[in-house]
């Protein structure tokens, strides 16, 4: 079980910081492995992207504290709850202008986050399961 956890740990702990690492160290990453917003380029004047970008990029943040901090806390869950509920306003809003192009791209990406997001939660015990007894 031990294994498990720190296995778990490591794992999320690359998803977080290998963009960083590679942002840094001058070479070009796996875009599977780049940060949050880097494979989604679009124009500046974009408003409605640049809030995704943004929310994107805060989600990321509140990751990284959690794991830096090795807690997954209440605090921590209401952040991610609203910016959670701003990601898929704003994900709406593209799917209702249509702009499907964006919109699957910027989708994939909210689901990728939400994963991460359900990972920490678990990894940090702050998940009920509901476990069948035999």
């Amino acid at each position: 079980m031990q294994a498990k956890l720190v296995a778990s740990q490591l794992w999320l702990i690359c998803l977080v910081f290998v963009p960083l690492i590679a942002a840094n160290a001058g070479y070009r990453a796996s875009p599977k492995l780049a940060g949050p917003a880097a494979h989604l380029a679009h124009s500046p004047e974009d408003n409605m992207l640049n809030s995704l970008d943004a929310a994107l990029e805060k989600i990321s943040h509140v990751y990284m504290q959690a794991l830096l901090s090795g807690t997954h806390t209440p605090e921590l869950e209401i952040s991610l709850r609203a910016l959670e509920m701003e990601l898929y306003e704003l994900l709406d809003q593209l799917f209702k202008q249509h702009r499907l192009k964006e919109y699957m791209k910027y989708e994939a990406e909210v689901t990728r986050q939400m994963i991460i997001y359900n990972l920490l939660k678990e990894l940090f015990g702050y998940t009920q399961h509901s476990e069948k007894s035999k």
